[in-house]
């Protein structure tokens, strides 16, 4: 695209060229008239001057010999024939050049022939004379020419001008525009930085500093945007809660980390009309119902996600607008209190499981108590047997009301030293410790161990672990079986595995194993005396330890218990 001032330099310079040939033309054709009528005239006197002077006195060639004349030709007719002729006139010449010309039968007729010098001839008709006079007309061009060099010089000298004053106008006046125009583009593009250098120019002066002044107001009014909005966005992807906000359009605008999180597998922000982007069934209901209503929507969900339930307390609030008239659209506010339900089923759980071990001892207890004082006491036999039954459930609820003491002492992790610890040396001592349990039914216990396989732990709470995992191996293991015990580094980890042979666990069952309470063999464990708390006590320890613990097991074909620290 031209600019500007190529478009104003050729504009300008059109028209002064435009101007200077009409001008031209003008002028040739207006002196060009002016010197035909004065040549005219001119010849006119002379051949009326002649007429009178021939027929004063009848001597023509001695009058036209005597007279300064200034016509380069001459020729006189008295009643048709020839009477005087300049010598250099060629008659059939001027007769060939009259015949292309008009018919003499006027009075007087002035011509020019072009083809012929540039000649100007006229014709007089008067009183049986007819004057012939031919004269050079070249001065007329020499006068147009002469006037086309002045009007070019004038041309040439007025261009230049021309040009500085375009140059002046651009620079004083257009120049000020396209900057203020470059400015508002890149101000219209987010670029609130941008300023432009003020004008000594009045007329632009003004203009400078308003767009200056402009630019500096939206870079606060952006800076300040910004702020809220880095605000804004920092609390929505901070809040805890699944934030969705719908428009009123219906299409998903925003969407924080924590729904990306809990229902996009950690994709990208949803975009698009929201039945095609949410994937839950409850939650468009609950949108389309607060849309129709306009009404807030409150209610407790139950979703599947993946292969986990959860249970959301949403809230779907409509956004309507300050007269309260139009609905801008909607916010889906989804609060995960799947734990809550989970503590909430725990201590359920909780209560009615220790309810339910508390009962079978003290009905125990009760029962062969009322039996002694029936008169069961006076039997020695039966008194010894019911004591030692009492004393049983007895022990059975102190055991189980000491492992509670000890899981909630774990749970509160406030009491714990951690130290290194020798994890192999450890593992010797605990073996040793149930080593007769093992030989009652006939065990085996072997052992790998890796030299100074070293952790991070409380000594005590540590044997407590390893003691817990090796019971369990042995309680659950057929008799004349054996037991093995690793102990190694690993990829900058300390690994304790046990693994037996046993009755193993179902797969549905092993994510509940560490659960309070929970049983794998309920018979078996009760003909133990476990509680069902030994490996809920361990997964609390390894986890106050930063460690972890996983089972590996199928069904009838034993479990192998890995516990992982990291190594020092």
């Amino acid at each position: 695209m031209i600019s500007f001032q190529k478009r104003l330099l050729l504009s300008l310079t059109t028209l002064f060229v435009v101007s200077f040939l009409l001008l031209g033309f003008f002028l040739s054709v207006t002196l060009s008239d002016r010197i035909y009528e004065s040549k005219k005239n001119d010849l006119l006197k002379q051949a009326s001057h002649i007429i009178h002077m021939i027929k004063e006195d009848g001597d023509t060639v001695h009058y036209l010999s005597s007279e300064d004349t200034a016509v380069d030709q001459i020729m006189i007719k008295e009643d048709g024939k020839v009477i005087y002729k300049s010598s250099s006139l060629n008659k059939k010449q001027l007769e060939a050049s009259l015949r292309k010309w008009k018919d003499n039968s006027e009075t007087t007729e002035f011509f020019r022939d072009y083809n012929n010098d540039n000649q100007a001839l006229l014709i007089q008709n008067k009183d049986d004379f007819a004057v012939y006079l031919i004269d050079d007309m070249t001065e007329i061009d020499d006068i147009i020419t002469q006037m086309w060099e002045y009007l070019i010089i004038i041309l040439l000298i007025v261009l230049p001008v021309v040009y500085i004053i375009v140059r002046y106008i651009n620079k004083s006046y257009i120049a000020p525009i396209s900057e203020v125009t470059y400015a508002s583009k890149l101000l219209a593009e987010g670029n609130y930085k941008v300023r432009v250098p003020e004008s000594s120019v009045t007329e632009t002066k003004d203009l400078y500093i308003s767009i200056n002044i402009l630019a500096r107001t939206l870079q606060s009014l952006n800076n300040e945007q910004k702020l809220q909005r880095n605000r804004l966005e920092t609390t929505l992807q901070n809040i805890p809660s699944a934030i969705l906000l719908v428009n009123n359009h219906g299409d998903v605008v925003i969407s924080n980390d924590t729904y990306n999180r809990l229902f996009n597998n950690d994709g990208p922000s949803l975009k698009g009309y929201y039945e095609e982007a949410i994937a839950y069934s409850a939650i468009n209901r609950m949108i389309k119902e607060a849309i129709a209503t306009e009404k807030t929507i409150n209610e407790t969900l139950d979703i599947k996600i993946n292969v986990h339930q959860k249970y959301f307390d949403a809230a779907v609030v409509p956004v309507l607008s300050k007269t309260r008239k139009k609905l801008e659209g909607v916010v889906i506010v989804l609060h995960d209190i799947t734990q809550l339900k989970t503590l909430e089923q725990m201590r359920k759980d909780f209560v009615a499981n220790v309810s339910h071990e508390l009962k079978t001892p003290i009905t125990s207890i009760k029962g062969f108590s009322e039996t002694l004082l029936d008169g069961a006491k006076n039997d020695a036999e039966s008194l010894d047997m019911f004591l030692n039954i009492i004393l049983k459930e007895a022990n059975r609820i102190q055991v189980l009301v000491s492992e509670l003491l000890e899981l909630s002492k774990i749970e509160r992790n406030n009491h714990l030293q951690l130290t290194p610890v020798d994890m192999s040396d450890k593992v010797k001592n605990c073996v040793e410790v149930v080593q007769p349990l093992a030989l009652k039914k006939n065990l085996e216990i072997k052992m790998n161990l890796d030299d100074e396989v070293f952790v991070q732990a409380e000594p005590s709470k540590l044997k407590q672990v390893i003691i817990n995992l090796l019971s369990n191996a042995i309680n659950y293991s057929s008799d004349n079986d054996e037991i093995i015990v690793n102990v190694r580094q690993q990829d900058g980890l300390s690994i304790l595995e046990i693994k037996d042979n046993g009755i193993g666990i179902a797969r549905e069952e092993q994510i509940r194993i560490f659960e309070r309470f929970y049983r794998v063999d309920k018979a078996r464990s009760r003909d133990s005396g476990g509680t069902g708390l030994g490996l809920a006590i361990v997964k609390h320890i390894v986890e106050v330890f930063n460690g972890e613990i996983e089972v590996d097991s199928r069904l009838g074909e034993g479990s192998t218990f890995r516990v992982t620290f990291k190594a020092l």
